[in-house]
Order: C-alpha cells, then structure tokens, then sequence
C-alpha cells in the first residue's frame, strides 16, 4: 500500500470515529439523565406518600421537579443539586422516613439537566433562582427550607436574595459561593471550543458552560449577603478537593453577624459529603426546621 493511499485510508477510519463517537456521546445512557419513571418506582417503594412530577414555566423556560405532599400544613423542603446533577441526587432524602413524617419534600432539576430544558445552558443564577421561586409561591402558607450542594449552593443564595421573605431557612452542603475561591477553568473553557463542546455529554457540556462564568456571576453578589436573615447552616468537608473549606467561613463572614451561621465542618470529608454523610445533613435540616418553627 503506497503512502497516499494510506492517509487516505487514515483519514477515512477517523472520520467514522468521529461519527461514531458523536453518536456515542448523544445515546440516552451517555447523556448523564435519569431514568424518569424508574426513579419514580424507587422514591414510591415502601412510602404512603407518593411522588409525582410537576412543572413550572416562566416565558421559554420550564422547570421539572419532583414532590411529596404529605399534608398541606407541613413545611416545605426544597433540595437543589450541583453541576453536573440532577433531581435524583437527593434519592435517599426522597425516601427518608423521618423527613418524609416532618415535611413536604421537593427536589428540583436545575436549568439545562434531567428534565428541566435538558442541555440548554443558563448561566444566570438569577434566572435559576426565580423558576425555583415559582414553585414555592405555589406553597405560600408554608414555612420553606431551602437545601442545596456545591452549585446549588449559590442558587438558593441568590433566591434568598432576590426574594426575601420566600424562604425561611437554608443548609448550603458545600457550597461554591466564594468568588475569590473559583479556579481559573482554563481546562474548561477549553473543552467549549466549539468542535470539543460538539462531542460532550450534555451534561458535562451545561456543567462547563454554567461554571465557566460562575466567578462573575458571584462577584455581583458580593453586596447581597449582608441582606440575609434567615437561619442558615453550612455543612462542609474538611478535605474537600472540588469547593475549598474556605467558603463556608466566606458565608459566615458576609452575613450579619447577628445572624449566627452555623458552620458544621466534616473532618476528614470530601465534596461528597451529601450521600457519605446524609445522617448529619438531615440532622441540620431537622436543626433548621426547628428554628423556624416559631418564627
């Protein structure tokens, strides 16, 4: 075989790979989304309240989320993931007993993953926020806890910013919230060149192109925080590789001081700590649940 005729042959064989590798990548497994009614089976299995879907729109944006309505005078816990994520995230919240016997159980697809516009990118934390705020002006009777972990983290932030009043309390599980804190994201901006971003997972795509932007989006935050007066508690990992310890003491710090955050430090924790330590995230849930029980 000569030379020419071999580039040629190369040059074929890659082109397939490449086609392959795209249609890989757009397969339902490798989109990085739940399996929607499977996941209603696990979360019904053995619970008297069943869960059900429901959606809420704001012009061309719509917002998926699952719920337990226990009985209409309990309070309301709303559980937001990071990035990459989904509603899923909070399964073993979903079926926890206690909770499910204390409170209504909400938990939300964020903007652009599992059923929530899937794929389609919103950087905007106000954006985000205010489709979540939709669905609690749905309860307006009940007293609400907002959850959320590492993304999730400054999008409640920001809902209890721009709409005081809504929300009665908030447990932040590593949250990345710091603007100073955020890495440089040289690798992901480069993963977003256009021909790159044309091969990612869906899911890995609306996770760089969330974050990539997330320093600025929290800079303009920065005067905020102060704003704040709700019981709030931060549940961080001491060893934490993904959103550095620091920025639960940058969460204390910025609110009133008066407001007395709680900062709950796991030692030895990674950024994982919302599964390998749920035991203690419920119990500051449960913590929170009861200072504002009398508010």
């Amino acid at each position: 075989m000569n030379q020419r005729k071999w580039y040629k042959k190369k040059r074929i064989w890659g082109l397939i790979f490449l086609i392959g590798l795209f249609f890989i990548t757009k397969m339902e497994w490798a989109k990085m989304r739940y399996d929607r009614e499977g996941f209603l089976q696990i979360v019904n299995e053995k619970n008297a309240t069943l869960a059900s879907y429901d959606t809420r729109k704001i012009a061309d944006k719509t917002i998926h989320f699952i719920k337990k309505i226990n009985q209409e005078n309990l309070p309301l816990l709303v559980m937001i993931h990071g990035s990459p994520g989904a509603l899923n995230a909070y399964e073993i919240y979903l079926k926890d007993s206690l909770l499910n016997a204390k409170m209504n159980l909400i938990a939300v697809d964020r903007l652009g993953f599992g059923y929530s516009d899937f794929g389609e990118a919103v950087p905007s934390l106000a954006v985000q926020a205010a489709l979540i705020a939709e669905i609690l002006k749905a309860y307006p009777s009940q007293k609400k806890v907002l959850v959320g972990h590492s993304m999730g983290g400054p999008v409640i932030s920001k809902l209890v910013m721009d709409f005081p009043g809504l929300v009665d309390g908030m447990v932040m599980v590593a949250p990345s919230i710091s603007p100073d804190l955020e890495p440089s994201n040289t690798w992901r901006k480069a993963i977003d060149f256009p021909l790159i971003r044309w091969f990612t997972p869906a899911g890995l795509r609306v996770c760089n192109q969330e974050i990539i932007p997330l320093k600025k989006e929290l800079k303009s935050m920065m005067g905020n925080w102060k704003n704040i007066e709700i019981p709030v508690t931060i549940v961080q990992g001491e060893e934490d590789a993904l959103v550095p310890k620091e920025n639960a003491y940058f969460a204390k710090s910025m609110m009133p001081a008066n407001l007395k955050v709680k900062t709950s430090m796991v030692k030895g924790g990674n950024h994982f700590i919302l599964w390998s330590e749920d035991s203690l995230v419920k119990k500051e849930i449960l913590e929170v649940l009861e200072k504002i029980k009398n508010n």
